[in-house]
C-alpha cells in the first residue's frame, strides 16, 4: 500500500500553507487555534481518493500530518513573533527580525519539536496506548477509516466554507462612487450608552460583537463551557470594571480604559493562570516519569491485532544517528545566531532551553493525550520557558533593550517547539492506529514545518505592514494577545515599566475565578480581548451543545466557517497590500448609513441559521 507519495507531499505542503495561513490570522484576531487534522483528512480523501480515485489511508495520513504540523508552526509564530513588532511600535525597542531571521528561528524550533518527539513516542502512544486517549488523533483516525461516509461529510465542509465565505467578501468588498469608498457591511455591532443624562458608569457601558463566522465557528469546538468561561471573563471586564474605572476617568471613553487599565488586568490574569498551569505540570510530570521502561514492541508480540491495516515498518521512527545529527545541526545554527554576547551566556541560555524544551515536550505530549490539543496549555508553558530563561539572563547581566531582543527570539524557539511536540503527538496517534510508518510522518513533519515557516514569515510581516498589531478602533483587527501578553512580561522583567496596580488586580481577579472552579487562562483571555470578540464564541458553544447531531458534522461545518472567514481574509489582505482594494479606513461609508450595524447583524444571524439547516438536513 502506497504511503510516502509526491502527490501525498505536495497536497501535503499546499494544505499546509493555506490552513496555517487561515490559523495565524484566526489566532491573531481570537487569541486561539484550531487543529487542522480532520478538515485536512476529509479534503485529502475527497481529492486522492474521490477526484483521483486511487488514493489511500496512508497517503491521506501524509496529508492530514503535514496540515497538523504546519498550524503548529502557525501557533508558535503568532504567539510570538508579533511582540517585535508590538516593542518597536511602542518605542521599547528599537529591532525588528528580518524576514531570513525568523524563518531560522521557526526552522529550529520545528526540528526540535519533531526530534524530542521521537524519544516520547513509543513511552506516550504506544505503551501507554489504553491510558493516553489522544482524542484528536484518535477521532482523526475514525475518519480515516470510514473512508466512504467521510467523504460524503465533506460536503458540510465545503457548504460551511461557502457560506462565510459569501459574508466575508460582503464585509470585505469596497464599493467607489465618486471618490466616496463605500463598505457593504461592517464586521462588527457596537452600542454604547454614551448619553450626557445618564450617570457616568452607565455612559461607558458598551455592547459589541465581532461578525465574524470563524468565532461562531470557534465556539462550536470549544464547546460552551469554554465559552462561557470566556464571556464571563469580557463581560465582567466591560460591564462591570470599565463602568467602575470610567466612574474615576469620566473624559475616557470605554475603548480608551480597555486600552490604559483592562488589558493589564486581564495580563495579571493570564499570568495567574500560566503560574497554576506551571505547577499543574510538576504533577504531570511526574506521571511521565513514573511509566514504565520503554519496551521494543514488535510486530507480531503488538496486542493491538485490530486496528486498520498491517505495516511490518509502522513502529519505526527515524534512525536515532539521523535525529541526533538534525538535533546537532539546530543547536549550532542556534549558537551562532543567539544575539548574547559572551560563550557563558550563550551556553547557559541554550541548556536552559534544551532543558525547557525536553521536559515541556513530555508535558505536552501527555496533556495533549489526555484532554486533546484545544487544552493544551502552550501560552503558560512558552511563559514559563521565557521566564527561566529570561531570569538566567539577568544573571550574567544582561539588561534592558537587549534583554528583551535576547529573551524574544529564545520564546520563539521554544514556542514553535512545543506546539509541533503537541501538535505531532496527535498526528502519530493517528499514523500508529491506522498503522502508518512513524518515521515517514517525522520526515513530512520536517518538510512541512520548513514550508510553513518559509510563508509564515512572510505572512507575519504582511499582516503587520496591512493592519498592524498597536493601533486604535477600526484600524487594529489583530490584538495578537499571546504576543502583547510575552512582550508586556518581556518588557516588565527588563524595564520594569509597567501597571503593576492593575496586573496586582487581575491576579486577584485570577485568583477568584481559580476558586469558582473556572479555566482561569480561558477567563483571563476573556477578559483580556475586546468584548466582541469573546460574544460570538459563546453564542457558538452554545449552539453546538443546542444541536444535538453527528459531532462530525458540527465539527466539519465549523472548521468550514473558520476556513472561509479567515482564508478569504488573508485573501482580502494580499488584495489590499497589492493596492487592488483599499486598506480599511475610518473614513469609510456605510453603504446602509445608520442602518448598516443592523443589516450586518441580521446578516451574521443569516449565517447562524443557515448552519442550523445545514447541520440538520436529512440525508436524502
Amino acid at each position: 500500500m502506497k504511503e510516502l507519495t509526491l502527490r501525498a507531499v505536495l497536497l501535503g505542503i499546499f494544505l499546509g500553507v493555506v490552513l496555517s495561513a487561515a490559523n495565524a490570522y484566526l489566532g491573531l484576531k481570537a487569541g486561539m487555534t484550531v487543529a487542522a487534522s480532520i478538515p485536512a483528512a476529509v479534503v485529502s480523501m475527497l481529492i486522492l481518493t474521490k477526484i483521483l480515485k486511487n488514493g489511500t489511508i496512508l497517503e491521506n495520513n501524509i496529508v492530514q500530518t503535514m496540515a497538523s504540523v504546519a498550524q503548529a508552526v502557525a501557533a508558535g509564530i503568532i504567539f510570538t513573533v508579533p511582540s517585535f513588532f508590538i516593542l518597536q511600535q511602542n518605542g521599547i525597542i528599537n529591532y525588528v527580525p528580518s524576514y531570513w531571521f525568523i524563518f531560522i528561528l521557526s526552522l529550529i524550533g520545528s526540528l526540535w519539536g519533531v526530534i524530542f518527539m521521537i524519544v516520547f513516542r513509543k513511552t506516550h502512544i504506544v505503551q501507554e496506548h489504553d491510558v493516553l486517549p489522544y482524542p484528536e488523533g484518535t477521532a482523526c483516525a475514525e475518519v480515516l477509516k470510514t473512508g466512504q461516509k467521510a467523504t460524503e461529510k465533506a460536503k458540510f465542509l465545503l457548504n460551511g466554507f461557502i457560506i462565510a465565505s459569501v459574508l466575508k467578501i460582503l464585509q470585505s468588498i469596497k464599493l467607489k462612487f465618486n471618490s466616496v469608498v463605500y463598505k457593504v457591511l461592517e464586521e462588527s455591532f457596537s452600542f454604547s450608552m454614551n448619553f450626557k443624562n445618564l450617570p457616568i458608569a452607565l455612559q461607558k457601558f458598551t455592547i459589541s460583537l465581532e461578525l465574524l463566522p470563524a468565532l461562531f465557528g470557534v465556539g462550536m469546538i470549544v464547546g460552551l463551557r469554554i465559552g462561557i468561561m470566556m464571556a464571563t471573563g469580557a463581560l465582567i471586564g466591560w460591564w462591570v470594571i470599565i463602568p467602575t474605572i470610567g466612574i474615576f476617568q469620566p473624559d475616557l471613553s470605554a475603548y480608551e480604559i480597555y486600552k490604559k487599565y483592562l488589558r493589564f488586568i486581564g495580563i495579571g490574569v493570564i499570568i495567574t493562570g500560566a503560574f497554576f498551569s506551571f505547577f499543574q505540570l510538576f504533577g504531570i510530570l511526574k506521571n511521565v516519569l513514573n511509566i514504565k521502561k520503554i519496551e521494543n514492541i514488535s510486530f507480531k508480540k503488538d496486542p493491538h491485532k485490530d486496528l486498520w491495516y498491517d505495516n511490518p515498518n509502522y513502529n519505526r521512527d527515524i534512525p536515532w544517528p539521523v535525529a541526533l545529527g538534525i538535533l546537532i545541526l539546530g543547536s549550532i545554527i542556534f549558537f551562532f545566531i543567539n544575539p548574547i554576547e559572551g560563550l557563558v551566556g550563550k551556553f547557559l541560555s541554550f541548556i536552559v532551553l534544551i532543558i525547557f524544551a525536553i521536559l515541556f515536550t513530555a508535558v505536552s505530549s501527555y496533556i495533549v493525550g489526555m484532554v486533546g490539543s484545544s487544552n493544551q496549555p502552550v501560552s503558560a508553558m512558552t511563559i514559563s520557558t521565557l521566564m527561566a530563561v529570561a531570569l538566567t539572563l539577568k544573571l550574567v547581566g544582561l539588561t534592558g533593550e537587549k534583554g528583551i531582543i535576547a529573551v524574544l527570539i529564545l520564546s520563539v524557539i521554544a514556542c514553535i517547539s512545543l506546539a509541533i511536540a503537541g501538535d505531532m503527538s496527535q498526528d502519530l496517534k493517528t499514523g500508529f492506529l491506522v498503522k502508518a510508518t512513524a518515521m515517514n510522518q517525522q520526515i513530512v513533519g520536517i518538510i512541512s514545518a520548513i514550508a510553513a515557516s518559509f510563508f509564515l514569515s512572510y505572512l507575519i510581516f504582511l499582516l503587520n505592514s496591512v493592519y498592524g498589531f498597536v493601533g486604535t478602533g477600526n484600524n487594529n483587527p489583530l490584538p495578537a494577545p499571546q504576543a502583547n501578553l510575552i512582550s508586556t512580561i518581556a518588557q516588565s522583567i527588563f524595564v520594569a515599566d509597567l501597571r503593576w496596580n492593575e496586573i496586582i488586580i487581575g491576579i486577584l481577579l485570577g485568583l477568584i475565578a481559580r476558586l469558582l472552579g473556572f479555566s482561569i487562562l480561558a477567563f483571563g483571555v476573556g477578559v483580556y480581548l475586546p468584548l466582541g470578540l469573546s460574544i460570538p464564541i459563546l453564542i457558538g458553544g452554545w449552539f453546538s451543545n443546542l444541536i444535538k447531531q453527528d459531532e462530525d458534522k458540527k465539527v466539519l461545518t465549523a472548521s468550514g466557517l473558520i476556513a472561509g472567514d479567515t482564508i478569504l481574509g488573508i485573501i482580502f489582505v494580499f488584495l489590499i497590500a497589492s493596492n487592488i482594494v483599499p486598506a480599511p479606513s475610518d473614513n469609510d461609508v456605510a453603504l446602509f448609513g445608520n442602518f448598516s450595524y443592523f443589516i450586518s447583524l441580521i446578516a451574521f444571524f443569516v449565517v447562524i441559521y443557515l448552519v442550523y439547516k445545514l447541520i440538520n438536513k436529512k440525508n436524502t
